[in-house]
């Protein structure tokens, strides 16, 4: 029984084999280049880089996710001083007599929360960054605009001017949307049916106050804002009286002291100088 012969050694390369390796190691080199070794180091890195890159991703999505404030800012003004301000984003805000504003600028959005008084918004649009003021319960979101926030406690008198705004209060997800020429009043659960505004109602920006029927008690409260001494109104049952004229804010002890002209209201001064409204006898 014949064998298969085993398979026979390879015959070790020749010197002339050698040779002509050598000779042409060279352009081979040239050809087939080997990587370099920081490129062996990148390749061996690629894994954890790709995984930070991802970590940088999530954290970047929850940064905006949450929309953190990278910069707040203070305004206010005294009795009777009104003052101009102009925001980082070119926005312009007038703060009436009396007034504090919160601005708080976030990485998607700006944020002004009206801790007291009146302002006119005038809001430098964006398309990415919204523009939302906050006065208590209530929250007027921008939709590129003029508009005035008159804040009383809990309850906020929102006017537009130019362009649209909506209204929501706590507790609901729905917007009241107001066209120029209308305003509301909004408190926590509740919205007022939107209803024409007189464009005098604008002329406060000049330290012009028209009243047309408003309450007594109301515009005591605004004409203190103009007022170093307090007005005090001794009788609640006289806050419904209706008041109608043209006032000088910046002359507010004049203002008060017609009010017994129009009223049937005395006014008497106190030893500490506070001004008294009480009916008449």
């Amino acid at each position: 029984m014949s064998r298969t012969p085993a398979p026979s050694e390879p015959p070790p390369p020749s010197a002339s084999t050698e040779q002509m390796l050598e000779q042409h190691r060279d352009a081979l080199k040239q050809r087939f280049p080997m990587p370099s070794p920081e490129a062996l180091l990148r390749g061996r890195s690629a894994g954890p880089t790709k995984a930070a890159l991802a970590l940088l991703l999530v954290a970047a999505g929850t940064l905006l996710a949450a929309d953190p404030a990278w910069q707040v800012r203070d305004y206010q003004t005294a009795v009777g001083e009104r003052r101009n301000v102009t925001l980082p984003d070119g926005s312009h805000v007038l703060l009436d007599a009396g007034t504090r504003l919160q601005v708080r600028r976030h990485l998607r959005s700006r944020q002004v929360l009206l801790v007291r008084g009146q302002a006119r918004f005038e809001v430098q649009h964006s398309a990415w960054r919204r523009f939302q003021v906050d006065a208590g319960p209530v929250h007027v979101r921008n939709y590129g605009t003029v508009f005035d926030v008159d804040r009383q406690g809990d309850l906020s008198e929102v006017t537009l001017w130019r362009g649209e705004v909506g209204v929501r209060v706590d507790g609901s997800e729905a917007e009241q949307r107001l066209k120029p020429g209308q305003r509301l009043l909004a408190q926590a659960g509740s919205l007022s049916p939107p209803e024409a505004v007189s464009p005098d109602r604008a002329d406060w920006t000049h330290g012009r106050l028209q009243f047309d029927r408003l309450p007594l008690s109301e515009v005591l409260r605004i004409l203190q804002r103009y007022h170093d001494r307090p007005i005090v109104l001794d009788d609640p049952a006289l806050g419904p009286l209706l008041v109608s004229g043209v006032f000088d804010a910046d002359r507010a002890e004049t203002a008060v002291a017609l009010l017994p002209d129009i009223l049937p209201v005395q006014l008497q001064t106190a030893a500490d100088g506070s001004l008294h409204l009480r009916a008449r006898d």
